[in-house]
């Protein structure tokens, strides 16, 4: 089941916030989890076999681990945590890495691979980072085990976040799961969050997925610098609305039946730098890495060349975790790349130039990732990146890109804007005119939102969720 389905927006969703009402405290928990079974069982049950084994598995793991830490079993204990990350992570490569894998050992040997494996589950690398971020969690005594099965399956598989995070670590959520309170004020904050989230989705990204699957659909041979850069802003700024607006429909959802998740985007195309940018976009997967990963091997605390060691790990894994595809690597690589250049070389002279201008850069290069991200092959990305540079293809500018440009420099400024907090610093600002005008208007706008979502989610032009491979 799909977040933007008329079907889980107009009927899922408005059931489950009933029976949540209704069930007395102690059934919650198992509310919520027999919803998420439903969730994921929906379009393909087989995808809850496959979770309800990680379940079973990391539970007994979790466990495990508690009993050896009061114990002082620190050998074993070691075992265990290595095993149960290991088995975990064997989880996620079958499923994403093995045949990536396989071709690449196939084109260098010559040696023809036929393998066909099942459909990797509904986010398998959320849950799979969720499992391991419990048991590193035990282990460490950051967090006890949760003794209710129900309780720790409701962790892993809780539907608000399964399909594309955020990684809500497992310290962070144990004691929400335990406990928690609910209140009019929680229902409200959840409800505008997720119609905010749902309008970003279906609205926002759904227009400029219409821009650039125009200039996807323009053959290489004849782009344009301007239809490139066209192409490239439309699918940076898509991927933010698209993921972004994800995270405001997660974090409502959990919200709405009183869980308190932390922000996944702030603001990332305001930046002033991209360590900068790497604390704003995507920040449950960035923190993950660096409690999990990063600051195991090290972190700065080291000498330069294991720095620059731990950081290459952190972003050649990063790259990966996004998809087995070379695409994916290279981009890992060119923000390490940028990400070290900052650290190591341009830190005194960044620091000279103004904010506004250092956004600007910041934003240019994040855009050219995203074109390596998105593209297809690595031949691709080249021939992509060359023609933004305007070399080869029809030249700095054609018919085709000023007919774009015509037609969607509107969206595309408005996208701009709204991936800035102007238009929530104006609504703040408003809001504190006068309070019973503001809120009668403030309600207004999200039956507004929510109507022309609908709208939008009615005729089909919905994007498929981006991130709903990972």
């Amino acid at each position: 089941m799909s977040l933007t389905s008329i079907s889980f927006v107009f009927i899922f969703l408005p059931a489950s916030v009933v029976l949540y009402r209704i069930v007395p405290g102690i059934g919650r928990n198992a509310l919520l989890l027999l919803l998420s079974v439903l969730f994921i069982s929906w379009g393909n049950p087989a995808d809850m076999v496959l979770i309800a084994l990680s379940i079973v598995f990391n539970y007994f793991t979790a466990l495990e681990l508690a009993h050896l830490r009061r114990s002082g079993g620190t050998l074993m204990k070691r075992l265990v945590l290595g095993s149960g990350i290991a088995a975990n992570l064997a989880l996620l490569v079958f499923f994403k890495y093995v045949v990536f894998l396989l071709n690449n050992i196939g084109a260098l040997t010559g040696i023809q691979f036929h393998l066909t494996l099942p459909q990797a589950p509904i986010g398998i690398s959320f849950f799979t980072f969720s499992a391991i971020s419990c048991l590193c969690d035990v282990a460490k005594g950051d967090e006890d085990a949760i003794l209710n099965p129900l309780d720790f399956a409701l962790y892993i598989a809780f539907f608000a976040k399964i399909t594309s995070g955020p990684i809500v670590k497992f310290r962070e959520m144990a004691g929400q799961i335990r406990q928690r309170s609910l209140s009019v004020q929680s229902l409200e904050e959840g409800f505008k969050l997720f119609i905010t989230g749902l309008a970003k989705k279906v609205i926002i990204a759904g227009s400029l997925g219409t821009v650039y699957n125009a200039v996807k659909a323009v053959p290489l041979g004849s782009m344009s610098a301007l239809t490139a850069w066209e192409g490239a802003l439309a699918c940076s700024l898509m991927l933010y609305f698209d993921f972004g607006g994800y995270s405001d429909m997660a974090i409502g959802l959990a919200r709405i039946f009183g869980f308190s998740f932390s922000k996944n985007f702030d603001y990332p195309y305001t930046s002033v730098s991209m360590t900068d940018f790497w604390r704003r976009w995507h920040i449950s997967l960035g923190s993950w890495f660096r409690d999990y990963v990063y600051i195991p091997l090290g972190g700065s605390r080291v000498s330069k060349k294991r720095n620059i060691f731990n950081l290459s790990v952190v972003w050649i894994l990063t790259g990966l975790w996004h998809g087995a595809n070379w695409t994916f690597v290279i981009w890992g690589l060119y923000h390490l790349g940028l990400l070290l250049l900052e650290k190591f070389v341009l830190r005194d002279i960044t620091a000279k130039i103004p904010s506004l201008i250092r956004s600007v850069i910041t934003f240019i290069l994040a855009v050219i990732g995203w074109t390596v991200f998105f593209a297809e092959d690595v031949a691709y990305a080249a021939l992509y990146l060359l023609r933004m540079a305007g070399i080869g293809g029809s030249g700095w500018s054609d018919r085709t890109g000023m007919y774009l440009l015509s037609g969607g420099w509107i969206l595309l400024a408005l996208a701009i804007a709204g991936s800035t907090p102007l238009f929530a610093s104006a609504a703040k600002k408003i809001s504190t005119l006068n309070k019973p005008a503001a809120e009668v208007i403030g309600t207004l706008f999200f039956a507004l939102l929510l109507l022309g979502s609908t709208a939008f989610m009615i005729s089909d032009t919905v994007s498929s969720f981006l991130y709903a491979q990972f």
